[in-house]
């Protein structure tokens, strides 16, 4: 039994929900169900990024977080999380501002210290030759999980399976739950080779699970919203008679654990959730309701 919900319990959560569980459909060792792995931790992920959707409209201080972050030649990369920019500060706390492309300095000035602009993954300084550490505030964004067996380990590694994405820094800042060895670490640097850092030791053929970030009481229903998109819009899956009812109950779960999370019952009215939600509610595209 894992310590935390990670990708694995949740794949192996959401395998018992599409009743096609067993140990080895999970662990990849038998390849014969209905559904790959690769295509359920994709819905896994789809559901995660709902649920993130949903949290972040109704409480996005949840996924607020500041760093600092060096410029290099006027350039400042953005950390591997990084989702919404909010404030941008140079080191006299001062509020640095985003400026259009067509109003960048020209010819020979050396720019404006108080302008910045996007460019892929980096924040430009207007301004040549910044070197200066300054403070960034944004929300987080959610990042895919993944799951699958260690292609190499040693002490302080470990090398993800070719599911994992191989983009550097990726999975930075993420905890992993190293199943066989019985181990959470946090993955405190990763290589676009999928070779992350960490505290303990892996072997390889270890299997390993990602752990979501999403506010902890909210990760049961990762399965649980994965399950309904299948059963819904899945070929294979045809008995559609129960999906309304588990519908409703997906919502049921969220709004309580909303509620419980959020504050008392004095801070959210349950009607007002439920009004709130109308839109991505249990009127889902393709679901009809009873009269």
């Amino acid at each position: 039994m894992s310590s935390y919900l990670n990708c694995y319990e949740i794949l192996s959560d959401l395998r018992r929900e599409i009743n096609e569980y067993s140990t080895a459909l999970v662990q990849g060792t038998d390849t014969s169900g209905a559904y790959s792995n690769a295509y359920l931790v994709r819905k896994i992920n789809d559901a995660q990024g709902y649920l993130y959707s949903m949290l972040l409209n109704k409480k996005p201080e949840i996924f607020l977080k500041s760093t600092t972050i060096t410029g290099v030649a006027s350039v400042f990369a953005l950390p591997a999380d990084f989702g919404t920019l909010l404030v941008f500060k140079d080191d006299e706390n001062r509020k640095i501002f985003p400026i259009n492309i067509d109003k960048l300095k020209i010819g020979t000035s050396s720019g404006n210290s108080r302008l910045y602009y996007r460019k892929g993954s980096d924040l430009v300084m207007d301004k040549d030759g910044i070197t200066d550490t300054y403070t960034l505030w944004y929300y987080w964004r959610c990042r895919d999980l993944d799951t699958g067996t260690a292609a190499a380990g040693a002490a302080t590694s470990i090398t993800l399976a070719t599911t994992a994405k191989p983009i550097l820094n990726y999975y930075t800042g993420m905890d992993i739950e190293d199943i066989t060895q019985s181990f959470v670490n946090e993955i405190t640097a990763y290589t676009a080779a999928r070779v992350a850092t960490i505290t303990g030791t892996a072997v390889a053929a270890d299997y390993y699970g990602i752990v979501p970030e999403l506010p902890e009481p909210f990760r049961f229903l990762i399965a649980s919203r994965a399950a309904l998109t299948i059963k819904a819009k899945s070929p294979i899956y045809l008995d559609k008679t129960n999906i309304e009812a588990e519908y409703k109950l997906f919502y049921d779960e969220f709004n309580e654990t909303f509620k419980a999370y959020a504050g008392s019952k004095e801070d959210i009215d349950q009607e007002e959730i439920w009004m709130d939600l109308e839109a991505t509610g249990p009127r889902s595209p393709g679901i009809v309701q009873s009269s």
